[in-house]
């Protein structure tokens, strides 16, 4: 089975009226522990082949509102044992990032016509810092990163770009995208997988 995994019903509610019949849909609820704990209980009593994580994303500059991004790599912003020796976001045991399905990310590349790629940034509070590299930041993606590292099923994380740092009028423009063509444009890249 093929698992789309998502936060939000605004970011759904065009894939849920158009389901196909070879791909299941999970929603999780906002935040690292709801997409953990949704994504566990899923895998515990279904057999998975595949887990693509579609959603909306904030974003620093160069990326643009509307720029659909394939994830190569994933990590938390708000996880830091630096002080033990550790990198800035990794847990202990567990990979300095996340990486994406070497397949999933070819086959993906495959089927769109427009995309960016770029390393996603996760945490439970909406970042507003800047980095010195370009990046991608939600609240769940590097939590799915991290069960699907436990379960060892292969993912990859596509989001379309909500909001920009730094954008004028932010909250304004985030909603006008949400109501104006996020979840349409969530809908092709479903249909495409």
């Amino acid at each position: 089975m093929i698992l789309v995994v998502m936060a939000m019903n605004e970011e759904a509610k065009e894939i849920l009226e158009n389901q196909s019949s070879n791909k299941k849909v999970l929603l999780t609820g906002i935040g690292k522990v709801n997409a953990a704990s949704k994504l566990s209980a899923f895998l515990a009593t279904n057999q998975v082949d595949a887990i693509y994580n579609l959603g909306f994303a904030g974003a620093s500059k160069p990326y643009h509102v509307g720029d659909i991004v394939l994830i190569e790599k994933a990590r938390y912003h708000d996880f830091d044992l630096t002080l033990f020796g550790y990198q800035k976001g990794q847990v202990p045991g567990l990979p300095e990032a996340f990486e994406s399905s070497k397949e999933l990310l070819d086959h993906a590349k495959s089927v769109l016509t427009s995309f960016e790629t770029g390393q996603l940034f996760t945490g439970d509070y909406f970042m507003t810092e800047e980095k010195d590299e370009s990046f991608i930041v939600d609240m769940e993606g590097t939590a799915l990163y991290h069960v699907a590292h436990q379960y060892n099923i292969p993912i990859l994380s596509i989001k379309v770009i909500s909001d920009v740092m730094g954008m004028d009028d932010h909250f304004d423009s985030y909603k006008k995208f949400e109501r104006e063509f996020g979840a349409e444009t969530l809908l092709r890249i479903y249909q495409s997988l």
